[in-house]
């Protein structure tokens, strides 16, 4: 995917594992796609965030230990604004899981659910990807 397309308004621009077990997602994920993993502290000191990267350089994807959901991806979707898309969401039928809320060096983040009940994370980051 194209950096530029992902800071574009309604494209999907990063996906997230729960899991729990980080270190064994990073070493299927190593095998699968040829991704490299670094382990980072999480902003609110809760633990560590594992980022991967592609063989071309580029940051597309994270892990996090989540002992209390399921085991699943999320895929974040870019938005103008985030509060707006939450609005329109719940306009049209969507739910929202998470409200919005400020992730420290990152961007602006709400968990939300589409009328069918697939879930997915709209986001506006603080700097262009």
């Amino acid at each position: 995917m194209s950096k530029d397309i992902r800071n574009q308004h309604g494209a999907p621009s990063w996906a997230e594992l729960n899991t729990n077990n980080p270190q064994a997602a990073a070493d299927f994920y190593s095998k699968v796609f040829g991704w490299t993993s670094e382990q980072n502290p999480m902003p609110d000191g809760s633990g560590t965030y594992t980022c991967f990267t592609n063989k071309e350089g580029e940051k597309v994807a994270g892990a996090m230990t989540c002992e209390k959901s399921p085991i699943q991806w999320s895929v974040y979707v870019t938005v103008d604004n985030v509060d707006a898309a939450v609005r329109a969401c719940t306009e049209a039928g969507g739910e929202v899981l998470m409200q919005a809320f400020d992730c420290p060096e990152v961007g602006r983040i709400a968990y939300l659910k589409d009328p069918e009940g697939a879930s997915f994370v709209v986001i506006t980051y603080i700097e262009p990807m």
